[in-house]
């Protein structure tokens, strides 16, 4: 018998190699295998699980249904090339329930000109063209509005406190009188978001449009133009705690 046979280094790796070759043998044999699994044990394309009536949310830290909100807000035009007006109003709503609300508003404005007047006014005498002063404004409008909510959540800022918010959409209706001594029908759509620290105090950004008729200054006596304001505002709100 040859030398290399009794040297134990050479069984060592001859152990080896036959352990290898059955390992990858098992390995062989197991990819012509096919493994199969239940489909109900099968991951799905929703990890959520299926409910008869799912609910977005459980349980709201602001819960709204049944509860009166009162609010307060001011803020200011943003499109009026001639007119500066600054809304101040107080609000009320009723909530029938967590999407649907009702409410009465009543808004005053502050009403000043702005930088265009003054430099269409140096030109050429141009204050006998255009009766900026003859201008009509809005002094007082009473809406009543529709409010549909759609989205409650909640957001973290710093991840040391959590604000609850919902977004919602508005329809208005109701009357405007002009500094002129006219008024007019008057409606909008706005879009809204409140943010609450409480489960009855928050703050409320609102984007709102409002639809009015008023005499046309700049088309002549007897015209009158339908505007279009769109109004920025912030305030503050206060849900009434249930009975």
């Amino acid at each position: 018998m040859k030398t290399w046979l009794k040297s134990p280094l050479t069984w060592i790796l001859l152990a080896c190699f036959l352990m290898a070759l059955f390992a990858l043998s098992g390995l062989a044999k197991a990819a012509d295998e096919v493994v199969q699994f239940p489909e109900s044990e099968l991951a799905r394309e929703s990890v959520l699980p299926v409910f008869d009536q799912p609910e977005a949310v459980k349980k709201r830290f602001v819960p709204t249904e049944g509860r009166i909100e009162l609010g307060g807000f001011f803020g200011t035009s943003l499109n009026d090339p001639f007119l500066y007006s600054y809304p101040v109003g107080l609000e009320v709503q009723y909530h029938l329930s967590e999407i649907h609300a009702f409410g009465l508003m009543v808004v005053g404005y502050a009403n000043s000109n702005t930088g265009y007047v003054s430099q269409i006014q140096g030109v050429n005498g141009a204050t006998q063209k255009i009766p900026f002063t003859q201008n009509p404004s809005p002094t007082f409008t009473t809406l009543a509005e529709y409010e549909f909510t759609p989205y409650y959540g909640k957001i973290s800022l710093t991840k040391q406190s959590v604000l609850n918010l919902n977004i919602s959409a508005t329809a208005r209706a109701g009357m405007l009188n002009l500094s002129a001594g006219g008024s007019s029908a008057t409606g909008g759509l706005g879009l809204n978001e409140r943010f609450f620290f409480t489960r009855n105090f928050g703050i409320k950004l609102d984007l709102s449009t409002l639809f009015y008729t008023k005499p046309d200054v700049l088309g002549g006596s007897g015209t009158t133009t339908t505007v279009t304001e769109l109004f920025i505002t912030l305030g503050a709100v206060w849900l009434l705690p249930t009975l």
